[in-house]
């Protein structure tokens, strides 16, 4: 794992369509604007209700098959090369984290060594070696999160998708093809 400068990753940010907007004083959110978006699912449940359009394909699941869904959707995307950027500042995902993350040495060791970053919204570099670490810390943000600032969005890098993780949910994807969706699909399609 490894911090980029915001910079680092404009150009794909650019080619994959993706815009954001200042959701008040301490959030940033991201979507994949309607030229490069063929379709949009939405993993929900009654306390977290989908807030998509009518052309979102809302799956709604309780917050613990939503979770498993999740992990199963990232275990299908993240090949080799993912990123995470926070919705808020890092410090506000690291903090919700600290408990449920404190027996594991690996991320220990990272935290420690990204003190220098908290106060940024500097994309995370997930790497092959990196999925356990991934897919911790996402079950750590949607059982623990409280706030929209503790959300996160993951790029898997070469894949033209965006999610949009909130604490305990809703979770959004923006698929860039057809093909790509209906293969992530067959991990909610239940």
């Amino acid at each position: 794992m490894d911090f980029l400068t915001e910079q680092e990753i404009t150009d794909l940010l650019a080619e994959l369509g993706v815009v954001s907007r200042a959701d008040g004083d301490s959030c940033v959110l991201l979507e994949m604007d309607g030229d490069h978006t063929t379709t949009k699912h939405c993993l929900c449940n009654a306390e977290h209700p989908c807030e998509g359009d009518s052309a979102t394909l809302c799956a709604d699941m309780s917050g613990d098959v939503m979770i498993d869904s999740l992990i199963q959707s990232i275990r299908k995307i993240h090949e080799g090369r993912t990123l995470m950027i926070p919705v808020g500042k890092w410090r506000s995902v690291f903090d919700v984290v600290a408990f449920s993350m404190a027996e594991d040495e690996s991320w220990q060791e990272f935290a420690a060594s990204a003190t220098i970053k908290l106060n940024t919204r500097d994309p995370l570099l997930f790497e092959s070696g990196d999925e356990h670490m991934l897919i911790g810390l996402v079950k750590s943000l949607m059982n623990n999160g409280e706030s929209v600032e503790q959300g996160v969005f993951l790029i898997p890098v070469g894949a033209p998708i965006l999610l949009h993780l909130q604490p305990g949910g809703p979770v959004k994807f923006w698929f860039g093809n057809i093909a790509l969706a209906d293969e992530v699909r067959e991990a909610y399609a239940r």
